[in-house]
């Protein structure tokens, strides 16, 4: 049976999957209630909006728990550049010289990288191969881990080659670094949550259908997202 609601109805629906903020939602599902006809046809509707509002009063009452990036319970990323002129690199990066080699903390794409200037392979293999991505000018025959040859080093395109994407958390500046095709349980182990059989997230993001879109932990997430967990 046809609801028969009036356009307005149809409005605030498309208003309310665009709104971001909780207690302006709220408001508007009560609108819709209020415009909502009621009889037999609006039952189901009724009851539907009834459970979104019961949802949306426990997401306004829920505290988070706290998992800013500075928690995040494992090394940030780390390049490693083999065989460069420490003049070529210095001029982009501010690395501090410790013993024979170069190091230093990088932002890209809003994530922090560590940053390491070797000057060959055959005495630093511990350091190169414990590096998720290698930028080398020469072809490296042993190495074991992901490899850029360049005659200049290019940080941000290696990386997205590799598959390192950002994602954010809460209202953090600061992005995550994860690997393509990591789930929201794979960003809670790297930020020390603990998850239940209940937990879900909150997810904006360019992929979505609907920002403010609530998702399962299976969810593969997508550079740039910004979640909340709900832990």
């Amino acid at each position: 049976m046809p609801i028969n609601a009036p356009q307005e109805y149809y409005d605030l629906e498309l208003k309310y999957s665009q709104e971001k903020n909780l207690e302006e939602r709220q408001k508007i599902l009560k609108r819709m209630m209020v415009v909502l006809p009621k009889h037999k046809g609006t039952d189901k509707a009724f009851a539907f909006l009834k459970r979104k509002m019961s949802l949306l009063k426990k997401e306004m009452n829920y505290s988070p728990q706290v998992h800013k990036t500075i928690s995040i319970r494992k090394r940030w990323p780390r390049v490693c550049l083999v065989g460069y002129e420490p003049e070529q690199i210095l001029k982009r990066f501010n690395l501090t010289k410790v013993a024979t080699v170069y190091y230093g903390i990088i932002r890209i794409n809003d994530m922090k990288i560590q940053l390491l200037l070797v000057p060959n392979f055959e005495k630093y293999k511990e350091f190169v191969n414990s590096s998720e991505v290698v930028i080398s000018k020469n072809k490296i025959d042993e190495l074991k881990v992901f490899e850029k040859v360049a005659d200049s080093p290019d940080v941000e395109s290696s990386i997205k080659e590799y598959g390192i994407i950002g994602v954010y958390t809460e209202k953090s500046d600061e992005a995550v670094p994860i690997m393509k095709g990591d789930t929201l349980y794979d960003l809670a182990k790297k930020l020390g949550l603990k998850i239940g059989k209940d937990s879900y997230a909150v997810v904006y993001g360019k992929s979505l259908k609907f920002q403010g879109q609530r998702v399962g932990m299976k969810y593969k997430l997508n550079d740039g997202d910004r979640v909340s967990i709900k832990a």
